[in-house]
């Protein structure tokens, strides 16, 4: 485990980590190459965040499944939230143009608002969200309020016949190297998992 925060802190260490975990898992060069850039598509999400916060970064392993997981609490309460928000010419986040942004909008609704993290249904629709328990998902955002999962948000767009969308989830590095990833969010924290399964 290797704790990070908004200063950069940890971010190498994190990086390392994935690196040992490659070579334990006995991967080959292509896969352990796959698993640095999950990590780094990880870490540059976090860097692109506004506002101060901790995450635990870990990765763990079962057989030739891969997880990585990103927890984290925000140092930032609603109402500074709000004034960084205010500041924008619009008052609220740009829309997000790619997967991995998308799913920094969802990490960081529920790092900084939870009431900003229900708005983001209007740009993933309701059904790429599941609500209350979540039993079905990873152990550690069991509790979430909500989550959201890549897998359910692919199936969505490719039910709803989303040209730009699928378009964005062919050119995403994590949509084509990941087998899922899940984003849990409570109040003031959330968990993010990605999954790789090795075959």
């Amino acid at each position: 485990m290797v704790m990070i925060d908004s200063r950069g802190a940890g971010f190498d260490e994190a990086l390392a980590l994935t690196d040992k975990t490659a070579e334990q898992m006995n991967l080959s060069r292509r896969e352990a190459f796959h698993l640095r850039l999950l990590a780094e598509e990880t870490l540059g999400m976090l860097r692109a965040i506004t506002g101060d916060y901790t995450a635990e970064f870990r990765v763990e392993t079962e057989g030739r499944t891969c997880k990585i997981y990103l927890s984290a609490k925000s140092d930032l309460d609603y109402a500074k939230r709000k004034e960084l928000l205010d500041v924008s010419t619009t008052g609220k986040n740009a829309a997000r143009v790619g997967i991995m942004e998308k799913i920094r909008g969802i990490f960081e609704a529920g790092l900084f608002s939870l009431e900003e993290g229900y708005n983001l249904q209007s740009q993933y629709g309701a059904s790429m969200f599941t609500y209350g328990t979540m039993g079905m998902l990873e152990p550690g955002i069991s509790d979430a309020v909500y989550a959201w999962s890549m897998q359910k948000y692919k199936a969505g767009v490719q039910a709803e016949n989303d040209p730009s969308a699928w378009d964005e989830l062919e050119k995403s590095i994590i949509a084509n190297i990941a087998d899922d990833v899940t984003v849990g969010v409570r109040r003031g924290s959330v968990e993010l998992v990605i999954t790789k399964i090795y075959r």
